[in-house]
């Protein structure tokens, strides 16, 4: 029963994984030519501040594929860990350690949003 439950867990644990990909991806397309954004000028404060949003959208977007990468790792590793003990407390952890890095990433991200809201200015 208790192996039944751990692998009803894992189950779902994969398949929100997989859709979290998906959407990763699906995010991560280049436009169509005809709406490509204009080339950044950064002779201003704003262009640099532009290309630097830019450069942290890709690396966000990479690291939640590295992110899930790992989820589906861990769950390798809890499947095939065939009760042993060390295997299946080393799965947990990353799993653990997986959904803080996570949590800590979204933080980070909307951290420029919340910090300009709070100021007045646009994010």
């Amino acid at each position: 029963m208790k192996s039944l439950k751990a692998r009803i867990a894992i189950s779902s644990l994969v398949v929100s994984s997989i859709v979290l990909l998906l959407t990763g991806t699906a995010l991560a397309q280049i436009p169509p030519p005809s709406t490509t954004p204009p080339p950044i000028n950064i002779t201003t404060a704003s262009g640099l501040q532009a290309i630097i949003n830019r450069v942290i959208g890709w690396i966000y977007v990479f690291f939640f594929v590295i992110a899930i990468i790992l989820i589906l790792f861990a769950a390798f590793t809890y499947l095939t860990s065939g009760g042993d003990a060390e295997k299946v407390t080393s799965a947990k952890n990353q799993l653990i350690y997986a959904a803080v890095a996570i949590a800590i990433a979204l933080l980070a991200y909307s951290f420029t949003a919340i910090v300009s809201n709070i100021v007045g200015g646009t994010s």
